[in-house]
C-alpha cells in the first residue's frame, strides 16, 4: 500500500494537469487580448486620417486654398487642418462641446459675448460665468458685436441707446453696458430669422407657414431674393462680408448671392445632405460639409469642387 504522502502528489499532479487543460482550452477558443499603449490611446482621441492626401494637397494648391479649417465631428470632437498641406495642427481635440450651437463664439465677438437658442423660444446669452436668458429666437450678431433677435415676428436688438426710463439689463462682455431691447427701426414684419450683411444691412426669413420669403434689406430698401410656396425655408446664414447668404429649402442647403441678378447657386453636395458652410477669409472659397466629405470649391462661380474625405457636422475656416 502506498504511503499517503504518495498519494498527495499524485492528486496535487492531477489537479495541476487540470488546471493546465483548462486555460489552454480557453486560450484556443478566444483570441489574445490586445496590448493598451500610450500611443493606442492618443490614436483614439486624435484626428482621423485623410486618404489620398498627396494628391488633394496638389488639388488645393492648384485653387489657392489656405488658412485653417475648424472642424468637428459627430461626436463634437473639434481639430484644426491647415490648407493647403492638410495637416492636423492639433493632436488631441480642442476644449469645448458645443458642437456648433453657439451664434458666435466668445473669442470672435467684439463685444466678448456669445448667445444661443435653447429651447423653442429662450435664446442665452453668456460671458465667462455670466449668462442672462430671454425670450426669443433666431440670435445673430451685428459686425460690431450687437445681439439682435426676433420675438413675436419683430427684429429686435440689444441696444445701448435706451431711455432714461426704460429697465437695462447689464451685459457682462468686454465692456459691462446697460442694455435695453428695442425694435430694428425699419424692419419688415412676419420676420423668423436674421442673418447680417454688414452694420446697417440684413437678410431675412418672412411670412406666413407655407410662404416664407428670403429677403435682403439695404439702407431700409427690401429686396425678394426668393419666394418660397409650400417649402419649408430657415438655417438662415451669411458669408463674412455679406456677399453669399445660405438657407434649407426643405432641408437642402441653397446658396444665394446677394449683390447678382441670378442669385441662386447650386451647391456641390453630391446628392448628400450639407451640414456646414464656411468662407475664405476673402470669400474667393467656400468648404461644405457633407455626409462623406468637405468640399472646396469656388464660391461665386462654377467649378470643380476638391473633396477631401472627411466626415464632419461643422466646419468654420480662418
Amino acid at each position: 500500500m502506498r504511503p499517503l504522502a504518495t498519494w498527495l502528489l499524485v492528486g496535487a499532479l492531477l489537479i495541476l494537469g487540470l488546471l493546465a487543460a483548462r486555460d489552454a482550452l480557453h486560450s484556443a477558443g478566444s483570441p489574445a487580448p490586445p496590448t493598451i499603449t500610450e500611443d493606442t490611446i492618443k490614436a483614439a482621441g486624435g484626428p482621423p486620417e485623410i486618404p489620398g492626401r498627396t494628391a488633394l494637397v496638389s488639388q488645393l494648391k492648384e485653387i489657392g486654398a489656405d488658412g485653417v479649417l475648424y472642424v468637428t465631428d459627430a461626436a463634437c470632437r473639434r481639430f484644426i487642418l491647415r490648407l493647403p498641406t492638410l495637416t492636423w495642427t492639433t493632436g488631441r481635440e480642442l476644449p469645448g462641446s458645443d458642437c456648433g450651437l453657439w451664434a458666435r463664439q466668445p473669442s470672435d465677438a467684439d463685444s466678448g459675448l456669445a448667445a444661443r437658442q435653447v429651447n423653442a423660444d429662450t435664446i442665452e446669452v453668456i460671458s465667462g460665468g455670466w449668462s442672462f436668458g430671454f425670450e426669443g429666437v433666431s440670435p445673430a450678431f451685428k459686425p460690431d458685436g450687437i445681439l439682435t433677435f426676433v420675438r413675436d415676428g419683430r427684429l429686435r436688438e440689444w441696444s445701448g441707446r435706451c431711455p432714461e426710463t426704460t429697465r437695462k439689463v447689464v451685459f457682462e462682455g468686454l465692456h459691462d453696458v446697460g442694455r435695453c431691447d428695442r425694435p430694428v427701426a425699419g424692419a419688415p414684419h412676419n420676420v423668423r430669422e436674421v442673418a447680417w450683411l454688414s452694420v446697417r444691412d440684413y437678410a431675412v426669413v418672412a411670412g406666413p407657414d407655407g410662404a416664407t420669403s428670403l429677403e435682403v434689406v439695404r439702407d431700409r430698401r427690401m429686396e425678394r431674393l426668393f419666394n418660397s410656396v409650400g417649402a419649408r425655408m430657415g438655417a438662415l446664414e451669411a458669408s463674412p462680408s455679406g456677399r453669399y447668404v445660405v438657407v434649407r429649402l426643405d432641408g437642402t442647403l441653397t446658396l444665394f448671392r446677394t449683390d447678382a441678378s441670378r442669385a441662386l447657386r447650386p451647391l456641390p453636395a453630391n446628392d448628400e445632405l450639407a451640414r456646414s458652410i464656411t468662407w475664405s477669409r476673402d470669400e474667393r472659397l467656400a468648404a461644405l460639409a457633407t455626409d462623406s466629405a468637405v468640399a472646396i470649391f469656388p464660391s461665386g462661380a462654377a467649378g470643380r469642387a476638391v473633396r477631401i474625405p472627411l466626415s464632419v457636422s461643422a466646419v468654420q475656416w480662418r
